[in-house]
Protein backbone atom coordinates (compact mmCIF):
# COMPACT_ATOMS: atom_id res chain seq x y z
CA UNK A 1 0.00 0.00 0.00
CA UNK A 2 1.32 3.39 -0.88
CA UNK A 3 1.17 6.58 1.13
CA UNK A 4 -1.74 8.13 -0.82
CA UNK A 5 -3.95 5.12 -0.19
CA UNK A 6 -3.15 5.13 3.53
CA UNK A 7 -3.84 8.87 3.88
CA UNK A 8 -7.07 8.53 1.88
CA UNK A 9 -8.20 5.63 4.06
CA UNK A 10 -7.43 7.51 7.26
CA UNK A 11 -9.28 10.57 5.96
CA UNK A 12 -12.34 8.44 5.12
CA UNK A 13 -12.30 6.86 8.57
CA UNK A 14 -11.97 10.28 10.23
CA UNK A 15 -14.89 11.70 8.21
CA UNK A 16 -17.04 8.68 9.06
CA UNK A 17 -16.18 9.04 12.75
CA UNK A 18 -17.04 12.75 12.76
CA UNK A 19 -20.34 11.98 11.01
CA UNK A 20 -21.12 9.27 13.54
CA UNK A 21 -20.47 11.61 16.46
CA UNK A 22 -22.64 14.33 14.88
CA UNK A 23 -25.46 11.83 14.36
CA UNK A 24 -25.19 10.33 17.86
CA UNK A 25 -25.19 13.65 19.71
CA UNK A 26 -27.61 15.48 17.38
CA UNK A 27 -25.14 18.27 16.69
CA UNK A 28 -27.06 19.48 13.64
CA UNK A 29 -30.54 18.88 15.11
CA UNK A 30 -32.96 21.73 15.58
CA UNK A 31 -32.95 23.16 19.09
CA UNK A 32 -36.11 24.26 20.86
CA UNK A 33 -36.61 26.53 23.85
CA UNK A 34 -36.89 24.54 27.08
CA UNK A 35 -40.40 23.79 28.33
CA UNK A 36 -41.77 21.89 31.32
CA UNK A 37 -42.98 19.25 28.84
CA UNK A 38 -39.67 18.39 27.15
CA UNK A 39 -39.85 14.81 28.39
CA UNK A 40 -42.98 14.42 26.24
CA UNK A 41 -42.10 16.71 23.35
CA UNK A 42 -38.74 15.02 22.78
CA UNK A 43 -40.68 12.00 21.53
CA UNK A 44 -41.82 14.06 18.51
CA UNK A 45 -39.37 13.98 15.61
CA UNK A 46 -40.56 17.14 13.82
CA UNK A 47 -42.16 19.57 16.23
CA UNK A 48 -43.28 22.29 13.77
CA UNK A 49 -45.55 20.07 11.64
CA UNK A 50 -46.86 18.47 14.83
CA UNK A 51 -47.69 21.91 16.22
CA UNK A 52 -49.58 22.80 13.03
CA UNK A 53 -51.63 19.61 13.33
CA UNK A 54 -52.07 20.22 17.04
CA UNK A 55 -53.39 23.75 16.55
CA UNK A 56 -56.24 22.26 14.50
CA UNK A 57 -56.72 19.41 16.99
CA UNK A 58 -56.96 21.83 19.92
CA UNK A 59 -60.31 23.09 18.63
CA UNK A 60 -61.77 19.57 18.73
CA UNK A 61 -60.58 18.67 22.25
CA UNK A 62 -63.24 19.65 24.81
CA UNK A 63 -62.06 21.30 28.04
CA UNK A 64 -58.39 21.25 26.99
CA UNK A 65 -55.89 21.70 29.81
CA UNK A 66 -52.16 21.44 29.18
CA UNK A 67 -51.47 20.23 32.71
CA UNK A 68 -54.11 17.48 32.57
CA UNK A 69 -52.95 16.37 29.12
CA UNK A 70 -49.30 16.25 30.21
CA UNK A 71 -50.21 14.28 33.34
CA UNK A 72 -52.19 11.81 31.23
CA UNK A 73 -49.38 11.40 28.67
CA UNK A 74 -46.82 10.82 31.44
CA UNK A 75 -48.63 7.69 32.61
CA UNK A 76 -46.68 4.44 32.13
CA UNK A 77 -47.22 2.90 28.72
CA UNK A 78 -48.24 6.18 27.08
CA UNK A 79 -45.01 6.66 25.11
CA UNK A 80 -45.79 7.88 21.61
CA UNK A 81 -43.88 5.17 19.74
CA UNK A 82 -45.67 2.44 21.69
CA UNK A 83 -49.11 4.00 21.86
CA UNK A 84 -49.66 5.25 18.27
CA UNK A 85 -49.70 1.78 16.64
CA UNK A 86 -51.99 0.48 19.39
CA UNK A 87 -54.39 3.38 18.91
CA UNK A 88 -54.56 2.75 15.19
CA UNK A 89 -55.07 -0.97 15.71
CA UNK A 90 -57.85 -0.40 18.25
CA UNK A 91 -59.59 2.18 16.05
CA UNK A 92 -58.90 5.11 18.43
CA UNK A 93 -58.61 7.68 15.69
CA UNK A 94 -58.84 11.45 15.65
CA UNK A 95 -59.83 13.70 12.76
CA UNK A 96 -58.03 17.04 12.61
CA UNK A 97 -57.99 19.30 9.59
CA UNK A 98 -58.87 16.52 7.18
CA UNK A 99 -56.20 14.20 8.59
CA UNK A 100 -57.12 11.00 10.38
CA UNK A 101 -54.40 10.13 12.89
CA UNK A 102 -54.12 7.90 15.96
CA UNK A 103 -55.48 9.57 19.08
CA UNK A 104 -52.08 9.68 20.80
CA UNK A 105 -50.52 11.47 17.81
CA UNK A 106 -53.24 14.12 18.00
CA UNK A 107 -52.74 14.54 21.75
CA UNK A 108 -48.97 14.90 21.47
CA UNK A 109 -49.49 17.34 18.57
CA UNK A 110 -51.92 19.36 20.70
CA UNK A 111 -49.31 19.53 23.43
CA UNK A 112 -46.72 20.73 20.91
CA UNK A 113 -49.10 23.44 19.71
CA UNK A 114 -49.88 24.65 23.21
CA UNK A 115 -46.29 25.42 24.26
Amino acid sequence: MNRRSAIGGLAAVAIAAIGGVAYKFHIFAKRYAPTPYDDLLNQIVEREPAARLGSVALHAIPDFSVQRLAADLRQPGRELARRAPLDAGQNRLFEAGGWIVPESVALYAALAASV
